[in-house]
């Protein structure tokens, strides 16, 4: 490693500010009777403080310094709550004194100066004025530092040699580790005044994320001899080697596949077709022909890093995850081409996150021919990363649709709204649940943007005045179709919360379905998506009229019962609990809109119906006697069993169709008929509502029906016709029971609970 040269990058900007932060200033007496004698005076004509009252000796707090001179110590705006406006001898804080000797010294907040070293002595009989300069110059890299020691923690875990002294509740140390280094000793004073330079960036890191800090280093690259690197080298080594996947067996076939893919690095190519990894493995010394090996050595090489790939968009393999990284600075970053493209509507972009086809076209041309070439792949794997969002939409007609013809980037949005967001949609008092909050101890900054877009995949965006409901860090989503209940998701310090808003009759189940969600897609993006084996959460609880800001005086969920009062520390009163989440208080049952019904029985017929002339038709052309396991297989399943015979395709071949209408009442081949019951399912499942209006469900039945007649003359199915089956649903009584229990089994795609085991007439 090449530790004596490296590149430079400066910046430099001015920046005009009508009001500075006023120092914290500690004054020592020698003596605790003489401060009584200090007169003070703190001009406050250059305050932005109005409220401040005229400084008195009071103001100065007795504080005892981490470096004790002795004697006693005050100090003045301990806070750092005073501001000033002016600068000079003419403004500032003033003491006069008949003391023999004072000490004074200026600093920041953090700062707990050493009086004997730091303070400067005003004598008896003498006037100084203190002149301070401040530089901000660290507080741009500080922040980085801490993003990325953040972003080392969200994907660290926790060794099987650490795990058994954590569970014992030494906090020792996590993986992957860390070794600070501070570079330009040489522009310091002294190796001590460096060293505080590095300890003030680490003693600043989310306390956890401390746990990958194995060693520091202080490094010059003019002035230190060989021997302090060879010692930052001997660290590394022996660091590397106590980590678990030292010396890890490996096959010999993949590092040699590793090889190959570097081959291609090297001749420029980022991103291959998975037709061309297959040549690769073929051309290896130890041929790779199996697409199962193949899938398990990318799946293996995408955990670690190397690569980029996803089995459901598995087209391409992306070779170099900065290309990625590049690629998806095109979106996140996208104000950079403002002044290359002026002539775009940016404001839009800017305030809302909404990236229109126009300016992504301009965006791309700006970008690398293979990046122009693979646009329709990086969307994918963006979208795949939970940044994008083509998002539901609410229409007039009261029914939710899918725009493909814009996105959202929520991670861009600039506008602040937390705050009012309940202001802007005009929420009554009682029309708000409990603040339910989702409490971490350390909580990823983009986690919160992850689960917008999740949320999205799930509901409709609100609008209020023409103003959609999606800002930075905070987002309000429609539940019904109606837009009389919706839901908000804030995030504030260090919790993400989640408010229901109904104005009409509280529903708690609507509260329960809307937390399940919610708390379903956390658990993904932090276990499954993003393994965050280092990151949890609490479920607790604020009262309905919290502010978001508000981030203390949580309640646990057993703490009260509902009807009791407890009381609200936030609004120092006492409130009366009532139960939104626990879904433990009975309910009389509720008669189903008409809607509802309609969307109840529409699922049924998907889950006992077409789910049960789908299995009947892959038994008749599997045509190898195999019982399959009705239990294990949902439509998915046999839809991708189905596609693997390849025979019966539809009429104008697979392609991607949002309704079933799509489909012409001329494609009525085995084929189309498949194609028609994978879309009618997909479009019962992810169904944000839960209700089909009755001209839509008259639409759906009438396919059905349609369908159902071809089915059965082709797989003449024993006993009852599908048919009979499909107006036997139609006349069913229902509950509201049955309408919660379908909804939960077509979230889950779970087919295993009801269904008609056909059997099917040679």
């Amino acid at each position: 490693m090449n530790y004596y040269s490296y590149p430079s990058l400066s910046s430099t900007y001015l920046r005009f500010d009508q009001q500075l932060a006023f120092p914290v200033v500690t004054v020592c007496t020698k003596n605790p009777m003489d401060f009584n004698s200090v007169s003070l005076y703190f001009d406050q004509s250059f305050v932005g403080h109005s409220e401040i009252p005229v400084v008195e000796y009071t103001d100065f707090y007795f504080y005892e310094t981490a470096y004790m001179c002795g004697c006693a110590c005050r100090r003045f705006n301990v806070n750092g709550t005073f501001l000033t406006s002016q600068y000079g001898i003419s403004s500032g804080l003033f003491l006069e004194t008949t003391s023999t000797e004072l000490q004074i010294a200026i600093h920041d907040p953090q700062e707990d100066p050493n009086m004997a070293r730091d303070g400067r002595t005003v004598r008896n009989g003498t006037e100084t004025f203190i002149e301070i300069h401040r530089r901000e110059v660290s507080i741009r890299y500080l922040s980085t530092f801490n993003f990325w020691m953040d972003t080392i923690h969200c994907y660290g875990s926790i060794n099987d040699k650490t795990e058994a002294v954590l569970l014992e509740g030494a906090h020792n140390l996590l993986d992957p580790p860390v070794i600070a280094i501070g570079t330009h000793k040489d522009k310091f004073q002294d190796e001590e005044q460096c060293r505080k330079r590095l300890e003030s960036y680490t003693d600043k890191i989310f306390k956890d994320s401390k746990l990958h800090l194995r060693s520091i280093h202080l490094i010059s690259n003019t002035e230190d001899v060989e021997d302090a690197f060879e010692k930052l080298r001997n660290d590394i080594f022996a660091t590397a080697k106590s980590t678990a996947n030292w010396n890890r067996e490996y096959p010999v076939k993949f590092i040699q596949m590793e090889k190959a893919i570097n081959s291609e690095l090297t001749i420029g190519k980022q991103i291959i077709s998975f037709e061309r990894l297959k040549e690769l493995g073929e051309k290896i010394p130890l041929p790779i022909t199996d697409n199962k090996e193949l899938h398990l050595f990318l799946r293996y090489q995408h955990e670690i890093g190397n690569v980029i790939f996803f089995e459901d968009i598995p087209s391409y393999i992306i070779l170099d995850p900065q290309w990625l990284a590049n690629a998806f600075k095109c979106i996140v970053t996208a104000q950079q081409f403002q002044l290359e493209l002026p002539h775009l509507q940016w404001d839009n972009f800017k305030k809302t996150g909404k990236m229109d086809p126009k300016l992504l076209e301009e965006i791309f041309k700006k970008q690398s021919a293979d990046m122009r070439i693979h646009k329709e792949h990086i969307l994918e794997v963006i979208e795949k990363f939970d940044i994008i969002i083509y998002p539901l939409l609410l229409t007039e007609s009261g029914n939710v649709q899918r725009e493909h013809s814009f996105f959202y980037v929520p991670c861009m949005l600039q506008t602040l709204k937390i705050k009012d967001i309940d202001v802007l949609f005009n929420v009554p008092n009682a029309s708000k649940s409990t603040c339910l909050c989702f409490v971490f101890s350390f909580l990823p900054p983009y986690l919160i943007s992850n689960l917008i877009v999740s949320c999205l995949r799930e509901y409709p965006l609100a609008v209020v005045k023409g103003e959609i409901g999606l800002f930075k860090d905070c987002c309000v989503f429609n539940i019904g179709r109606t837009g009389c209940a919706k839901f908000v998701l804030a995030k504030s310090s260090h919790m993400i919360q989640l408010q229901v808003w109904q104005w009409d009759e509280v529903d708690t189940e609507v509260n329960q379905a809307v937390l399940k969600v919610v708390e379903r897609e956390i658990n993904r993006i932090v276990n499954t998506r993003y393994k965050l084996k280092t990151v949890s959460f609490e479920k607790k609880w604020k009262c309905e009229t919290t502010s978001f800001s508000f981030d203390t005086g949580f309640l646990e969920f057993d703490q009260v019962n509902d009807g009791e009062n407890y009381y609200c520390e936030e609004h120092a009163t006492v409130h009366k609990y009532k139960d939104y989440w626990s879904g433990e208080k009975s309910k009389a049952s509720r008669r189903l809109s008409s809607d509802q019904q309609n969307y109840v029985r529409m699922s049924m017929i998907v889950l006992e119906v077409l789910s049960g002339v789908l299995y009947d038709r892959l038994y008749i052309d599997t045509k190898t006697g195999e019982i399959l396991d009705r239990d294990k297989l949902d439509i998915t399943e046999m839809c991708k069993k189905y596609c693997a015979l390849k025979i019966n395709f539809p009429s104008k071949g697979f392609r991607k169709i949002e309704k079933v209408d799509e489909i012409s009442t001329n494609e009525d081949t085995i084929g189309d008929d498949i194609q028609r019951i994978r879309v009618i399912r997909n479009e019962m499942q992810h169904s944000s509502v839960f209700a089909l209006d009755d001209t839509r469900y008259q639409t759906l039945i009438t396919i059905v029906h349609d369908m159902l007649t071809r089915f059965d003359q082709r797989n003449n199915p024993a006993g009852e016709s599908y048919v009979k089956r499909l107006d036997e649903i139609r006349k069913m009584e229902l509950e509201t029971r049955s309408f919660e229990e379908i909804k939960e089994r077509m979230k889950a795609g779970n087919l295993s609970d009801i269904f008609f085991m056909f059997e099917v007439q040679e």
